[in-house]
């Protein structure tokens, strides 16, 4: 078996990954076969779709089922045939592309009696150079966003390519102080950040192209890129034969190039480090337990996928990591320690910690609502957060589809397509039933309903009523994003968007909302309310089983991504399928709006 990129990269995180995935050494100088190859990267690619993606219930997005996540594939599929039929208007000469990784070129190098393997997305070679072209389903945005408050440390060239400001010879203090440039910039060099990860994957290209070029005497000059999906891309909506058609709009194509030629450069010596290291896992296979860090990528999409067996050392309940911010390390005599180093000396659990350590408030109140096994709760902040709910109160969620590809008029590349909605009428306090006084709306199958959902949905709620979300700012959102969309219902979306308000603030706390009712601001940063089973999130599914004895275990769809995955399902059930899961959706949404209700009702009854 070839190391292919994926594995070099999965290998370079630490001698134990190498040995844990049964290495073979003879099989070091052979060729994997493409089908083992195809599985890889496609794994892969699903940790990039989920990369683009959100889940605000604290859920492992790695841990669902793989047959889930392949309903995201053909989309991933779909950008990448469109980067190479769009990179015609970008590149001259001939191109090899697609969507079979049969079919695309490759390149392999014997390194250290090491066969390495990558196959290229899109591949371009003129009389000039060759181009290669690496496609990810991020955006444009996180690239972007790298500079100063007005400039991006990338800007486009006259042939619409993006490129760094140094890589088009201009003067760096025009667009923002040097500092600010370099500090951005060595962001692309760190293969944690969101940016660095995908830099670092091609740059493993490039060392694996490198080496098979000049084991063939090949002297070419060879130029690398980024195509992501372009952030400033909007949608207008065309379709031709049931396919949406991504024309270029206002000046802008669905796929944006990043040349980061330069940048993996600048990589070449680290990669080759790296390979090193690598060399050595393998050929000591030393499978014994080594530090955790933040190699690991614990918690992210694309981490080691041996975490829970590495991490087995945290107790399962109140573990150094249930402390709140702790990614910002802890402090004692204004010296500072690592969160992974703490863990590594055998400080695993939240009582590890000393009191002298916890220099925040909250994760003293923390570890003490663990020692008395008592929540705790500022009553005063409850009952002052509650007065300010009026009735009859609408507790109001959405259901949404982050498509790397944007399918209705207005979206973007990962809009949250609203395709669902739920409605629970508080009349007066404590008084709402499950299912009598619930409303919604589900998109039957995968045409744009977005306008009926909103119609409905305005008939539902007064102009001057309160309506009660869980964590506003995704429900804002999405009513800021579809009142521009459809300016016929603006005014109404609006407003119904001022008169929103977060059942959060009452559960954690506002601290804008507390220090107007009266508050010190130290008290009205503080959580008005923490359990010690809450282990740290205040996700409402973690709230509710505190104020309720409604669950989400059990259900059928029960969390955000399987609510998703289910509805980009639709098209492909049969019609007694359909019914089923149809139904299943909406009892999901109808148990989040519901949950809230609960929630509120039992604060309530805590602070009488």
């Amino acid at each position: 078996m070839a190391i292919t990129k994926t594995k070099f990269i999965n290998y370079v995180r630490c001698p134990r990954y190498v040995a844990l995935d049964d290495l073979k050494k003879e099989k070091l100088d052979s060729m994997v076969t493409i089908d083992e190859y195809k599985k890889e990267e496609e794994l892969e690619h699903i940790s990039e779709l989920l990369g683009g993606m959100f889940d605000d219930d604290g859920n492992d997005l790695i841990d669902v089922k793989n047959e889930h996540l392949e309903t995201m594939m053909p989309y991933y599929n779909k950008v990448e045939i469109l980067a190479g039929e769009i990179a015609s208007k970008y590149f001259k000469g001939k191109f090899k592309f697609s969507k079979s990784t049969y079919n695309q070129e490759s390149f392999d190098a014997v390194i250290d009696n090491i066969r390495y393997l990558c196959y290229v997305d899109v591949y371009n070679e003129n009389k000039d150079n060759i181009n290669i072209i690496e496609v990810k389903a991020t955006t444009t945005k996180k690239y972007l966003d790298l500079g100063s408050k007005d400039y991006s440390i990338f800007k486009k060239g006259k042939d619409g390519i993006y490129y760094l400001l140094e890589d088009l010879n201009l003067n760096i203090e025009d667009y923002m102080p040097l500092k600010v440039y370099e500090r951005n910039r060595d962001k692309l060099f760190d293969r944690y950040t969101a940016c660095g990860h995908y830099i670092y994957d091609i740059a493993v290209q490039r060392f694996i192209i490198e080496n098979d070029l000049k084991s063939h005497n090949e002297n070419k000059n060879v130029r690398y890129y980024l195509a992501v999906l372009n952030s400033n891309y909007v949608f207008d909506g065309k379709y031709e034969n049931g396919e949406a058609v991504y024309g270029t709009i206002n000046g802008e194509d669905i796929i944006a190039y990043i040349d980061v030629t330069s940048i993996t450069k600048d990589l070449m010596d680290q990669i080759y480090l790296d390979s090193k290291k690598v060399k050595g896992y393998i050929d000591d296979l030393d499978g014994s337990r080594v530090p955790l860090g933040i190699y690991c990528e614990y918690k992210k999409t694309v981490k080691c996928k041996y975490c829970k067996l590495c991490f087995d050392i945290l107790p399962e309940k109140h573990s150094i990591l249930s402390y709140i911010n702790n990614n910002f390390g802890f402090k004692k005599d204004n010296i500072k320690y690592d969160t992974f180093d703490l863990i590594n000396n055998g400080k695993v659990s939240m009582l590890d910690i000393s009191d002298d350590m916890l220099n925040r408030e909250k994760n003293k109140v923390q570890k003490a609502a663990v020692i008395n096994g008592k929540p705790y709760m500022n009553e005063n902040k409850i009952k002052d957060g509650i007065k300010q709910i009026t009735y009859p109160l609408y507790h109001l969620d959405f259901e949404t589809f982050p498509c790397p590809l944007p399918r209705y008029k207005g979206e973007r590349p990962y809009t949250q397509s609203v395709f669902q909605f739920s409605l629970h009428i508080e009349k007066e306090p404590g008084i709402c039933d499950k299912v009598k006084d619930h409303y919604g709306y589900l998109a039957p199958d995968h045409l744009d309903h977005r306008l009926d959902l909103i119609k409905y949905m305005c008939e539902l709620i007064p102009d001057d009523k309160m309506v009660l979300v869980y964590n506003d700012s995704f429900e804002k959102s999405r009513l800021k994003e579809l009142a521009y969309i459809f300016p016929e219902y603006r005014d109404k979306l609006l407003k119904i968007r001022d008169n929103v308000f977060d059942l959060m603030n009452i559960v954690k706390t506002k601290t804008s909302l507390y220090e107007s009712l009266g508050y010190s601001k130290e008290e009205a940063k503080m959580f008005n309310y923490y359990h010690p089973d809450m282990d740290g999130s205040f996700s409402i599914k973690k709230v509710l089983p505190l104020f309720s004895d409604l669950t989400y275990k059990g259900m059928e769809v029960g969390n955000g991504v399987e609510a998703m995955v289910t509805y980009a399902s639709f098209p492909k059930l049969l019609p007694l399928d359909y019914k089923h899961k149809y139904q299943k959706l909406v009892e999901y949404c109808m148990q989040d709006t519901y949950a809230m209700f609960a929630v509120l009702d039992g604060l309530r009854k805590n602070v009488k």
